[in-house]
């Protein structure tokens, strides 16, 4: 595995600023931190499923947090075909807000398990081509 730098702040925001995401979300909020640890465990090569898009709006309907990961970690990634509530309304990820300050997952019991990298062991890493 190649060394990489991790995801600060600064690089999260002009990458959002700077590209043109091809998908849209529904999602009003995203956490950085999530967003950082799964960029990191990319990079070292884990890969954590992939993601459904509603193609009829061109969204992300689950998956945000791996999908801006995976296009910030520069990987391939699978779609699945998925739906979206006609309530959903596609906004480009510049527009959504991003929470700095919390670890999402720190507050779930189902998710409590992501802080750490304990979990890991359950996944296989994909090899560098």
């Amino acid at each position: 595995m190649q060394e990489f730098e991790e995801l600060t702040r600064d690089k999260f925001e002009e990458f959002i600023a700077l590209n043109n995401i091809e998908h849209k979300t529904a999602q009003y909020r995203l956490c950085f931190k999530i967003i950082k640890r799964m960029y990191r465990r990319c990079k070292l090569g884990y890969y954590f499923g992939d993601i459904k898009i509603c193609k009829y709006k061109d969204m992300v309907v689950e998956g945000n947090h791996r999908y801006i990961s995976y296009l910030l970690a520069g990987i391939e990634f699978g779609i699945l075909d998925g739906t979206s509530s006609f309530c959903d309304n596609p906004k480009y990820y510049n527009d959504v807000e991003v929470d700095f300050d919390d670890d999402w997952d720190e507050y779930q019991k189902e998710t409590k398990k992501y802080v750490t990298d304990d979990f890991l062991k359950d996944f296989e890493r994909r090899t560098a081509k």
